[in-house]
């Protein structure tokens, strides 16, 4: 990273941070100093932290349906300061590293201006999705987007230590996978292990020490709240801990569309930007496969939250339309049906990546035709063959090289 660079990122953390603490402010100001400001999910979550802090056994002195690496993060804060007090300032932190983190994927494919309204966009857009209040989501979506980051340079060992971390926090995370593993598809990597297997080890190791130093029936309470509880959450037959399950399909559709409406402008962005333009590259496809893996969440609980692991994917195809780049044609014609730019998705995803034969040697700068000022310019040279046109010093070619100044006599 240059000066110039890193002058750039410095001027966007301090932005980011200034918006973040501004929202923080008013939301704070407005749902009041109290209880009004824990949400039922932060209840419980400061109420397992009690519980840890206190000797007590998590998942059997109390329950709740999450895995323990968010449990033990709450305790690390309520022994800080008073649970609860640093709430807001760990989840605007939180969204600011992802909104950076979102800026520099964004400048990094599309340019300054792309990359600076995306993490703009997942900053602001956070506010209607519950993103400044304490969920396990916005860890999550953290961890998720550091092992696209990495996947996107082809480090899927820290992609899937990555990956580990995230589904700590939060069971379906692990949706992840599939487009991380289309990643390494798509690079030609069929290793798959090395993505698989850090991700696993990190998991396993909370649950190793769980069993460490509280014991085989609390781990064994744990893996069952974690995961042998799913049924149940999902019927929403649960007693210890209250769920939510929709009554009937009119309640169930009135709940997804107000979640819906809430994001509104960058769904709609963001669709729009996949209509015009369609997934051009691995990164975007992958991009897409993130939101439409973590989409179908909704269809379980149709909680404002759960927006918050796709919305910066959302945000960096909506934003793309600011590329700086040249080549901002559509990749598809308009006359495509919806079935069929779909269809051309899922070829571009599961298609095998062409392998990589020689480079080519750079071309040289020939014309075909007689240049004036050359000797026998009056003439047409003979067939098949070309005049090289000798350069000035620093003068630039067609293939964007320049050439080098003589040398000294």
């Amino acid at each position: 990273m240059n000066r110039e660079e890193l002058g750039d990122l410095l001027l966007v953390i301090a932005c980011y941070s200034g918006i973040a603490a501004l929202i923080a402010f008013f939301m704070y100001e407005l749902s009041g100093t109290g209880s009004l400001w824990l949400t039922f999910d932060a209840e419980r979550f400061h109420a397992m932290a009690e519980v840890i802090i206190g000797g007590f056994k998590p998942y059997i002195d109390f329950v709740d349906p999450k895995p323990p690496l968010l449990f033990f993060t709450v305790s690390f804060l309520d022994l800080l300061a008073p649970a609860g007090s640093l709430d807001i300032v760990v989840m605007s932190a939180v969204n600011v590293v992802c909104a950076v983190l979102v800026y520099l994927v964004g400048r990094e494919d599309y340019g300054r201006i792309s990359g600076f309204s995306a993490g703009f966009l997942f900053l602001v857009a956070a506010v209607f999705v519950q993103g400044y209040f304490l969920f396990s989501e916005q860890f999550a979506v953290l961890f998720i987007f550091l092992a696209f980051m990495l996947a996107r340079r082809s480090h899927f060992w820290g992609a899937g230590l990555m990956l580990g971390l995230a589904t700590g926090f939060k069971q379906y995370a692990f949706l992840a996978l599939i487009p991380l593993l289309y990643m390494m598809r798509a690079n030609g990597s069929r290793r798959y292990w090395e993505l698989v297997l850090p991700a696993l080890l990190v998991f396993g190791g909370v649950f190793a020490a769980l069993f460490a130093y509280y014991g085989p029936e609390t781990t064994r309470s744990a893996l069952n709240w974690t995961f042998g509880i799913a049924q149940s959450y999902v019927s929403g037959a649960m007693v210890e801990a209250p769920t939510y399950k929709p009554q009937n399909i009119l309640a169930f559709t009135a709940n997804l569309l107000g979640s819906v409406m809430m994001v509104l402008p960058t769904l709609l962005f963001a669709a729009a930007s996949i209509w015009r333009r369609g997934l051009r590259t691995c990164d975007e496809r992958a991009q897409g496969l993130f939101v439409l893996f973590f989409l179908c969440t909704l269809f379980i609980r149709q909680y404002l939250h759960y927006w918050i692991i796709m919305l910066p994917f959302l945000a960096l195809i909506a934003c793309r339309e600011f590329e700086e780049h040249n080549g901002m044609e559509p990749t598809r014609t308009s006359e495509e049906s919806v079935p069929a730019r779909f269809a051309g998705f899922l070829r571009e995803v599961w298609a095998l990546p062409e392998p990589e034969g020689p480079e080519a040697p750079e071309p040289a700068v020939l014309f075909k035709g007689p240049v004036a000022g050359l000797p026998g310019a009056g003439s047409p040279p003979p067939p098949d063959s070309g005049t090289v046109i000798p350069l000035r010093e620093g003068e630039k070619g067609c293939a964007g090289g320049s050439v080098p100044p003589p040398p000294e006599t």
